[in-house]
């Protein structure tokens, strides 16, 4: 049971990283076009999925470090 459980953890745990790095590149996306609410929206939806996901520091702060690019520099 235990073995299935871990599993399953980490299952969960890329599928979150996936779902963190699809919002920050929709971040950037919509800062790059002007949508500087929408991208908000996406770089704050990317900021929280980082508080309970199992990223590794350097992944987490590469993707922190894309937020605070200077396209995004308005939201």
């Amino acid at each position: 049971m235990k073995t299935a459980l871990a599993r399953l953890r980490a299952k969960t745990d890329r599928d979150l990283a996936v779902v963190i790095r699809t919002e920050v590149e929709r971040a950037l996306a919509s800062a790059a076009d002007g949508c500087y609410s929408e991208a908000a929206h996406h770089a704050e939806q990317a900021r929280a999925l980082m508080t309970v996901s199992n990223l590794s520091a350097s992944e987490r702060e590469r993707l922190l470090r894309q937020l605070e690019a200077p396209a995004t520099a308005c939201v």
